[in-house]
């Protein structure tokens, strides 16, 4: 049982809604997105989805990031294609707090029952950014997002 990641880095994520914000920038080290509200943002992470004659099978999902003021994910869904995975859907989230450069428990989500790839993962992340306030605009930094993979 071989096991295989692959992360991509942050500024590759895509917001659902582009032109949507008070302020998009793209950093050598982070995407930083900068507004108001509820809004999805996309990660595209590279599949390995058949090694050696089999399909693998992801066991473990990671979203590096950094929250300013009160902003907070609320969801995060996993996506093989345009398949939404059942068992990969984490809801009713508050995370908050800078986890954009080491694995932890407020950053990676471990798969009970590992699902067999068919068309590539998807990432999909909610963020409530709550309102501006005197203090500033809410933000979120995204840095990275990738998975583990194995062989059945």
């Amino acid at each position: 049982m071989s096991i295989f990641a692959s992360w991509i880095h942050g500024t590759s994520i895509k917001p659902q809604n582009e032109g949507y914000y008070i302020s998009k920038t793209y950093k050598g080290y982070a995407a930083i997105f900068h507004t108001h509200g509820k809004e999805w943002f996309h990660f595209a992470i590279p599949t390995p989805v058949i090694t050696d004659n089999k399909r693998v099978m992801v066991k473990k999902v990671f979203v590096f990031y950094k929250t300013e003021l009160s902003s907070k994910i609320v969801s995060i869904h996993v996506y093989d294609g345009g398949i939404k995975i059942p068992d990969l859907q984490f809801n009713n989230l508050a995370l908050t707090g800078d986890h954009s450069t080491n694995l932890d428990n407020a950053n990676t989500w471990q798969i009970a029952n590992k699902v067999e790839m068919k068309y590539g993962l998807g990432i999909s992340i909610e963020v409530d950014f709550g309102k501006s306030s005197p203090t500033g605009v809410p933000g979120i930094w995204f840095t990275s997002a990738g998975a583990d993979f194995e062989k059945p």
